[in-house]
């Protein structure tokens, strides 16, 4: 940052979507870590070189994991990033929380809002919190939810480090409105009754990068002695939705045949096999494909009509066969399905891409 201040030479041009904020001011993220990159490695980073993506190895995530506050080019970093000891009162974090669930409820339901109108509304109630501020806040709601295992706000992206009195007042929450969960559990954009049609797909849009975590619900909690019951495990309802899993292998059917016919290969695109439905369970894969090359490709789909951060079941067989045929296997986690389905890419063995945890054995005596 000291280069830029300094006006030093370099190829990286004005920020687009992201900002670095330090000190009051403002720099491309990209800009940053390529010229960082002269102390360690000798010379600055071509912009070509690298992504100023959200995913791991990228200029935004990179940033994030050193403790800089990144934010959308042209708002406010927000006042947790830049004081996060200036903690929220609990009347705060009370109304915050509320806020965020009576959205949750519109998107589930999908009834349509808008963030800015809930922000100008919050903030007179709020200690002189900025837009950036409240915004912060919102996403730390997403996090305790998806530490949760339940369903977020899929415009708030899901951020940690929150304070502690954050996840008591969600759970303080969700204890108050017995029948939300129920309720979110049989919206239609959590159970979406029909498929999407896949004609002339724009790849680029549909899949994304994958995310840099997302975060298992936590399983020490001993419920036999709170004699507090678990709340909806919805990946395994997910898991268990035959309905919304034949759809979300529907779609990605036609859009691997999609794909290769875009890339030409007509003949590989009439060859893509819906195995789970052609052949039968328990392949360990659901859509026989092909790359453009002839290489087969091996596709596991697991949808859901929730987030990109939410977890996600995976069967013993599913494990064995990504490890068995690293350089052949995909998962395509599909989400948003009843909104604006999307996806994100696993390639390689689940076991190394993925953090498993055990939670039904098989017993014998």
């Amino acid at each position: 940052m000291a280069d830029l201040d300094a006006g030093t030479a370099h190829p990286f041009g004005h920020p687009t979507g992201y900002e670095l904020v330090h000190q009051g001011r403002r720099y491309a993220p990209k800009a940053v870590v390529g010229l960082a990159c002269r102390y360690s490695v000798g010379r600055i980073l071509q912009p070509e070189e690298f992504s100023g993506g959200e995913a791991p190895g990228q200029a935004n995530f990179v940033l994030r994991k050193l403790g800089f506050a990144v934010a959308r080019k042209g708002e406010d970093a927000g006042e947790d990033e830049k004081s996060p000891h200036k903690d929220w009162s609990e009347q705060e974090v009370r109304l915050i929380v509320s806020d965020y669930f009576a959205m949750l409820e519109a998107e589930l339901l999908g009834k349509p809002f808008r963030k800015s109108d809930h922000r100008k509304a919050l903030a007179p109630k709020l200690q002189g919190r900025s837009d950036g501020s409240i915004e912060f806040k919102h996403q730390n709601v997403s996090g305790v939810l998806v530490e949760l295992g339940l369903p977020y706000i899929g415009g708030y992206k899901p951020r940690g480090n929150y304070q502690g009195i954050l996840a008591t007042e969600v759970e303080g929450f969700l204890d108050q409105h017995p029948g939300f969960l129920d309720q979110s559990a049989s919206a239609p954009v959590v159970n979406p009754a029909q498929g999407q049609r896949v004609a002339a797909p724009d790849l680029d849009r549909i899949i994304e990068d994958s995310p840099e975590k997302t975060v298992a619900p936590p399983t020490t909690s001993k419920l036999w002695l709170s004699r507090k019951a678990r709340k909806i495990d919805f990946a395994e309802r997910d898991a268990a939705n035959r309905h919304l899993g034949r759809l979300g292998e529907q779609f990605v059917f036609d859009l691997e045949r999609c794909r290769l016919k875009a890339a030409g290969r007509d003949d590989l695109a009439e060859r893509v096999v819906w195995a789970s439905q052609d052949i039968g369970d328990g392949l360990g894969f659901d859509i026989l494909s092909f790359d453009a090359d002839d290489t087969e490709r091996m596709v596991e789909v697991k949808t859901t009509g929730l987030g990109k951060f939410f977890p996600f079941y995976v069967t013993q067989n599913e494990v064995r066969c990504s490890e068995d045929i690293p350089d052949q296997y995909h998962l395509f986690r599909v989400f948003d399905f009843g909104r604006d389905p999307r996806l994100y890419i696993l390639h390689g063995s689940l076991r190394e891409l993925c953090q498993l945890d055990p939670v039904l054995y098989r017993a014998v005596v």
